[in-house]
């Protein structure tokens, strides 16, 4: 199986699924490469477009490049790894939105497909938050429960099982990595109340996240 991988969880699955399991890593992150390279795995950190893949199967986890139909195409079936209770949360941080919006969180395992973020799901799992929640608080909880969707799914995988999907529920929500940057952009921020800011600056506290530039100061 190929993984396509991405942040601390990504190495994290690199660790679980192991060596002998493992077709190509591809990733974006030198940590990763590395880790991989020493396990003996083959590493790919250019275009998975341009590599050539012996598997069946890929995994995505967090990986930051959206995989095309023509690589897609290449695997009997290709799997992602999503912090979001799909439908909702599609594109990019959706435990950000799910904060801000008052959306369901969760994480989910889906089939890929052409349309972002819409193939069959596989599973997945709601994670309750609150009004005490912050960004990184409810974060760290949907990724608890996308490392036990990942182990779930792989118990299957790595017995010769299949995993099947079943449609998405119309409707949910979508919002893109554009979107997000303009909406913490001053002259957003500029028009929101003193409640509004004081509830994105707790949305937006994840750790290692840059501080809220609020106009006149924090709130």
């Amino acid at each position: 199986m190929d993984l396509y991988l991405g942040s601390a969880i990504g190495r994290w699955a690199l660790g679980r699924i192991g060596p002998h399991r493992t077709g190509t890593v591809f990733t974006l992150d030198p940590a990763i490469a590395k880790e991989a390279a020493a396990m003996g795995l083959g590493v790919s950190v250019g275009d998975p477009h341009e590599a050539g893949t012996a598997s069946e199967l890929a995994m995505s986890v967090h990986y930051p490049r959206i995989l095309g139909p023509g690589l897609l195409d290449r695997y009997r079936a290709a799997y992602n790894l999503h912090p979001g209770l799909l439908p909702f949360g599609r594109g990019f941080y959706p435990v950000f939105w799910a904060l801000w919006e008052g959306t369901p969180a969760g994480a989910t395992l889906h089939l890929m497909t052409e349309g972002l973020d819409a193939g069959p799901i596989v599973s997945q799992r709601r994670v309750p938050y609150d009004d005490l929640d912050t960004g990184g608080s409810l974060h760290e909880r949907v990724t608890a429960v996308e490392r036990a969707l990942l182990m779930e799914a792989w118990k299957t995988l790595a017995s010769g099982g299949d995993l099947k999907g079943a449609p998405q529920a119309p409707g949910g929500t979508y919002h893109s990595r554009a979107e997000f940057e303009r909406l913490r952009a001053p002259e957003s921020v500029a028009d929101l109340s003193a409640a509004q800011l004081a509830r994105l600056a707790r949305c937006l506290t994840f750790p290692g996240y840059p501080t809220l530039e609020v106009p006149g100061g924090t709130p």
